[in-house]
């Protein structure tokens, strides 16, 4: 926002320097042209009175105007020795104003005295001149005044935009930077994401297969339990169907190695069969032998049923910390999003701004060659106030001395009588 006001608030400036800067130079061309002209007229004109001046003030020169103010031709004429003198008297201080002033005017008011014009006549002619130089001297002032105020403004304009634009560099410098930072950190960002996620992934593969090696164990113990089960069921049912009793000690089994279980024995005489060790035709079947069949197999259902009743336990226990690894695994992986999405926005903001200063900075370009172009124009137009302003004052100001003293002389030889 700030960025825009600025640049809303530089294009304003803009079309205003602009606008100042047509005018300007259209009226320094004016100037420029009126001033050319005043000097090369200026310069013929100290040239013709510095000839006149010559001309009119030679020893030549005086001997024929004494020659002629004794020559006058005249049908007829009222005359007086007075008047005669005042009117000489002044044109000998007019020439003289002439030569110490350089003013080529007195020499035209000189002549016009000289060739019999009127006092009042001659001085109404220096009031007119010294309007003309005090209306000259105004402008003059007007134009060195307007040249200090447009210079002053000029040199502050280009000096803000300097300012404005060092200040716009360093701050697109710093911009770029961020922008790569802020890249450097998306990738690392999108690195540790990844590594997240792919340990999540595995710890999910792992977990899905020892789940798997679970319930198939499950399954296989579940199915031997039930062979057992059905192996037992077949034991005893042989007895039951008998009407055998059957006996879960184990002492037939110690009393296998003894009686049960003893192998035949020979006599002396080989030929002779051994003798056995049970007699008649009844099976009571081998109740210890079959007694520690049953034991056994229902120790192996109980150990079956306590490894099932174990694998659930360890199962739930890896299950948990499955998931309490997951969550913080998550929670790792949410933060880096977070942070991602943030650095991301930062990223977007810092590369507007970027984009935002650049144009700034080329309009504020344009701006300081706009005031650089207005300065040459300045300078095209003003220079000469500070090498000829005194000089032109000093100069005017002679002249309207020249007038001034040359109209009160005048003033003090006659009260306006035709002479």
């Amino acid at each position: 926002a700030e960025s825009e006001e600025l640049q809303d608030a530089t294009k304003t400036q803009m079309a205003a320097d602009e606008k100042f800067f047509a005018v300007t130079k259209e009226g320094c061309q004016v100037k420029a042209n009126q001033w050319n002209d005043r000097s090369r007229l200026r310069i013929m004109e100290l040239q013709g009175i510095k000839t006149a001046v010559e001309i009119l003030t030679g020893a030549d020169a005086q001997k024929i105007f004494r020659a002629s103010t004794t020559t006058f031709v005249q049908l007829s004429a009222v005359t007086s020795r007075s008047s005669t003198k005042r009117r000489n008297s002044a044109y000998q201080k007019l020439t003289s104003l002439a030569r110490h002033y350089h003013n080529f005017a007195m020499v035209q008011l000189a002549a016009m005295l000289r060739s019999g014009g009127h006092f009042d006549k001659v001085i109404g002619s220096i009031d007119q001149m010294l309007e003309v130089l005090r209306k000259e001297e105004q402008s003059d002032i007007e134009h060195r005044d307007r040249c200090q105020n447009a210079g002053d403004k000029n040199k502050n304009d280009l000096e803000d935009l300097e300012h404005s634009i060092e200040t716009t560099t360093v701050k697109i410098e710093k911009l770029s930077s961020d922008i790569e930072r802020l890249g450097d950190e998306i990738e690392v960002l999108d690195a540790s994401i990844a590594k997240t996620k792919g340990e999540m992934k595995d710890a999910l593969d792992l977990r899905n297969q020892d789940v798997a090696d679970f319930k198939q164990a499950l399954k296989d113990d579940a199915a031997a339990t039930e062979l057992v089960e059905k192996a037992a069921v077949a034991v005893k049912k042989f007895y039951e169907k008998n009407g055998i009793p059957l006996s879960l000690l184990t002492k037939g089994q110690e009393e296998l190695s003894e009686d049960d279980n003893a192998e035949p024995e020979y006599s002396i005489d080989k030929d002779k069969a051994p003798e056995t060790s049970w007699s008649g035709g009844s099976y009571g079947g081998r109740e210890s032998e079959t007694g520690g069949v049953v034991s056994m197999l229902a120790m192996i259902k109980e150990d079956l049923e306590k490894e099932m009743k174990t694998a659930r336990s360890d199962d739930a226990e890896d299950q948990k910390l499955y998931e309490d690894q997951r969550a913080t695994m998550q929670e790792s992986l949410d933060a880096a999003l977070g942070s991602k999405v943030t650095t991301e926005t930062e990223l977007v903001e810092t590369k507007s701004e970027k984009a935002a200063a650049v144009e700034s900075l080329g309009q504020k370009n344009a701006d300081q060659g706009a005031e650089k172009d207005l300065k040459d124009a300045i300078h095209s137009d003003c220079s000469w106030v500070a090498t000829h302003f005194d000089s032109r004052r000093n100069k005017r100001k002679a002249e309207l001395e020249g007038l001034t003293e040359a109209k009160s002389y005048l003033a003090g030889v006659a009260a306006g009588e035709d002479v």
